[in-house]
C-alpha cells in the first residue's frame, strides 16, 4: 500500500503542476501548453491508482473466462523437463554404449552436440518459465510498481510504467495457456517423443538357478509399472541376454520383471541400476532363481510353493540327490520336452506324479510332471532321459528400437527427436510469447503509454 500510496501522491503533484503552470503570468506557449496536458495525466494516474483493486479483479476474472490454469501449466513444464532429460539421458547411455563398442567417434561426432542443443533447450525453457511465473507472483507488487511509474510528472516514465502494468496484465491471464497453444500448433506437425520415464542402460543378462547352473533360453520381460510391455528377450543355451547392443537396452528404473521358465513365470519388481556388476569389462545384470534346478536344456525342476532349505547333494548332467527341509507342503514340477522322460525317487523310493499336463510353449511340446510333497526333510533324487533339444520361437522387443523408436542404424531419428523438441519447446512459447508481448505493447498505448487518446477520453469525456 506504501507504492499506491506514491503513486497516488504523484498523481496529485502532477494535477497540481499543471495547475500552476496555467497560472504562471508568462506567455509562453511551449510552457503553457504542458498545464492541460499535465492535468489531464495527474486525473488519469489517479484514476488508474484507485483502480488497482479493480485492475486485480480482472486480472482473476479473465483468467477464469479463458480458462487460465496455472496448475496444468506447472504440470505441461514438468513433463516437458521430464521429456527432455529423459532425452538426454538416453543419449548419454546411447553413447556410453557406442564408446565400448568402439564407436566412440559416433557418439562424439552425433549425439555430443544433439546433448548440447537439449541442455540450452532446457536452460532456455526453465529460464522462459522462471521469468514468466516471477511477473505471476510478484503482480500486486508489479502492478504498484507500474502505477508508480506512471504518475510521475512530464512523463519521465509514463511509457515504462504503462507497460510493466500491461505486461502483468497480459502476462497473468495469458501464459498458462502457453500449452494449449503449443498442443495446437503442435499436435499435427510433431512426431510424437516417447517419454523415456524408464531410463535405457546397455548391460547383459544372466539367469542362473539356485545352484548357479545357467538356465538356458529362459524369456526375460521388462514392464512398466502400468504394465505396459517395454522389453522381451530370449536367453541364450548358456543362459545368457545379450541385452547390450544398441538396438537393445534394458530399464534402468524401476520396472517389473519376469523370467519365464517353458511356460511358468516369476515376476518381481526390480531396480536394474541398482543390481548390475561390471564383469570382464562389460555390464552385467544377474538374476538368480533360488526355487528352480536346470538340470540340462529345456529340462527343469521347478519347486513351487516353497519355503524352506535346499542342498545339493550330487548332481550330473541328467540326474541328481538334493536335500530339500520345507516347513509348508510344496509342488515340485519336473518339466520336460514331451519325447523324453523322467523320474523322481522321493527317500529312496520311486513315486509316481499326482498329475502331468502336456502344453505348448516356444513351438515346443512340452509335459510338466506334478509331485505333491508334504512338509519336513525329505530326499529327492531325479533322472532324466533323453536329450531333445531345439531353440524356442520367441519373438523379442528390442527396447531401444522398437519402444523408444530409435535405431543407431538411422541416425536421421536422433535428428528428428531433438527438432521436435526444439519446435514444441522453443519455437512455440518463443511465438506465444512474441503474441503476449504484442499485445501487452497495444494495452499500453490504451493506458497512456504513448498516446493520450485514452486518457482525455477518460477525464474529459472528449
Amino acid at each position: 500500500m506504501d507504492l499506491l500510496s506514491i503513486a497516488f501522491y504523484l498523481s496529485v503533484l502532477t494535477y497540481y503542476l499543471g495547475v500552476l503552470i496555467y497560472m504562471l503570468p508568462i506567455p509562453i506557449y511551449g510552457l503553457k501548453k504542458w498545464a492541460p496536458q499535465l492535468m489531464v495525466d495527474g486525473v488519469f494516474s489517479a484514476i488508474l491508482v484507485f483502480s488497482y483493486s479493480l485492475i486485480m479483479w480482472l486480472i482473476q476474472y479473465f483468467s477464469g473466462i479463458l480458462g487460465s490454469d496455472w496448475n496444468r501449466y506447472n504440470e505441461w513444464l514438468l513433463k516437458e523437463i521430464n521429456i527432455i532429460i529423459g532425452v538426454i539421458l538416453l543419449f548419454k547411455a546411447i553413447g556410453i554404449g557406442l564408446s565400448s563398442m568402439g564407436l566412440g567417434f559416433l557418439a562424439n561426432s552425433l549425439l555430443s552436440p544433439l546433448i548440447s542443443s537439449l541442455t540450452y533447450l532446457l536452460v532456455f525453457l526453465l529460464t522462459v518459465s522462471t521469468l514468466v511465473y516471477a511477473l505471476y507472483l510478484l503482480s500486486h507488487t508489479l502492478v504498484a510498481v507500474g502505477l508508480v511509474l506512471h504518475s510521475i510528472p512530464f512523463r519521465i516514465t509514463r511509457s515504462s510504467g504503462a507497460m510493466l502494468i500491461s505486461i502483468v496484465i497480459i502476462f497473468s491471464i495469458g501464459a498458462p495457456l502457453m500449452p494449449s497453444f503449443v498442443d495446437l500448433i503442435s499436435n499435427n506437425v510433431v512426431e510424437q517423443i516417447n517419454e523415456n520415464k524408464y531410463g535405457v542402460v546397455y548391460a547383459d543378462i544372466i539367469v542362473t538357478d539356485l545352484v548357479n547352473n545357467d538356465i538356458s533360453h529362459s524369456v526375460v520381460e521388462f514392464r512398466g509399472m502400468d504394465q505396459n510391455l517395454l522389453a522381451r528377450y530370449l536367453a541364450d543355451i548358456a543362459g545368457y541376454v545379450d541385452s547390450s547392443d544398441i538396438d537393445k537396452g534394458i530399464p534402468s528404473e524401476k520396472t517389473y520383471m519376469s523370467i519365464d521358465i517353458v511356460g511358468y513365470k516369476y515376476s518381481f519388481i526390480i531396480t536394474p541400476e541398482d543390481l548390475i556388476e561390471k564383469k570382464d569389462n562389460k555390464l552385467v545384470l544377474p538374476i538368480k532363481l533360488s526355487n528352480v534346478i536346470s538340470i540340462k536344456p529345456l529340462h527343469y525342476m521347478i519347486f513351487m510353493g516353497f519355503h524352506g532349505n535346499i542342498s545339493i547333494v550330487s548332481i550330473t548332467n541328467s540326474s541328481g540327490t538334493i536335500m530339500v527341509s520345507s516347513s509348508t507342503e510344496y509342488v515340485l514340477l519336473l518339466i520336460l520336452p514331451i519325447w523324453d522322460s523322467g523320474e523322481i525317487v522321493l527317500d529312496n523310493s520311486s513315486i509316481e506324479p499326482n498329475n502331468v499336463v502336456e502344453y505348448k510353449w516356444g513351438d515346443i511340446d512340452f509335459k510338466a510332471y506334478k509331485y505333491i510333497i508334504s512338509l519336513g526333510n525329505h530326499t529327492i533324487s531325479y533322472e532324466v532321459r533323453g536329450n531333445y533339444y531345439s531353440k524356442p520361437v520367441i519373438d523379442e522387443v528390442y527396447y531401444t528400437r522398437d519402444t523408444l523408436g530409435i535405431s543407431i542404424d538411422k541416425p536421421v531419428y536422433f535428428i528428428n527427436i531433438v527438432s521436435s523438441l526444439i519446435y514444441r519447446v522453443f519455437i512455440g512459447p518463443i511465438v506465444y510469447v512474441s503474441i503476449l508481448f504484442t499485445a501487452s505493447t497495444a494495452l499500453a498505448k490504451l493506458l497512456g503509454g504513448s498516446s493520450s487518446k485514452i486518457a482525455r477520453i477518460v477525464v474529459t469525456g472528449v
